[in-house]
């Protein structure tokens, strides 16, 4: 009887402290912090340690998003360049990312860096610059400024048309006439 009390009281502690840590780990405002190896999954998304890590205040094409050449109007897989190019930038460099909040799916919502300070790259301003990401206006304007710089100098998806990729997820998959950035 004894060891019958003693193994429901531990499954009762149990129980009791399994929310309690699911809790914590989820809650918004807690700064977590994900480092090592990095594997792209998409042109937004990184996995770290098994933690798949979404870098905030930045979007990139998904890897069924089309874009079109200006000229000819060739059909392009913009989101399989996307990830290409988000490989080559993390280039098997550890990644540092840091956030408080987490998506609609539970994934933790970062910057994301290379290097360490006062040398660290942000890997989401690299990425809008680069052209194969666009800044997030629903997020901030914090890279809007590296966009319009992209933009300028016609670095990679404004080399062509497309439409945002939060637009494409809601079904617009005609290319625009011309690409006026969103809040510009």
């Amino acid at each position: 009887m004894a060891q019958l009390l003693r193994v429901t009281l531990f499954n009762m502690v149990a129980l009791l402290l399994i929310p309690s840590m699911a809790f914590a780990a989820s809650s918004e405002g807690e700064l977590q912090i994900v480092k090592g190896e990095a594997k792209v999954i998409d042109g937004k998304t990184v996995e770290i340690n098994g933690r798949q890590v979404v870098i905030q205040e930045m979007d990139a094409p998904d890897l069924d998003q089309v874009c079109f050449t200006k000229k000819e109007y060739y059909k392009f897989r913009c989101g399989v360049v996307a990830v290409d190019k988000l490989a080559k930038l993390i280039a098997h460099n550890p990644l540092s990312c840091e956030g408080n909040k987490v998506n609609d799916k539970g994934l933790l919502l970062a910057t994301c860096w290379v290097g360490e300070p006062p040398q660290r790259i942000d890997i989401g301003e690299q990425a809008v610059l680069g052209g194969w990401a666009v800044y997030d206006p629903a997020q901030s304007n914090r890279y809007k400024r590296v966009q319009a710089v992209a933009r300028q100098l016609r670095q990679g998806l404004w080399r062509a048309k497309f439409v945002m990729p939060w637009e494409w997820r809601n079904g617009n998959h005609e290319p625009p006439k011309e690409n006026v950035p969103h809040n510009q």
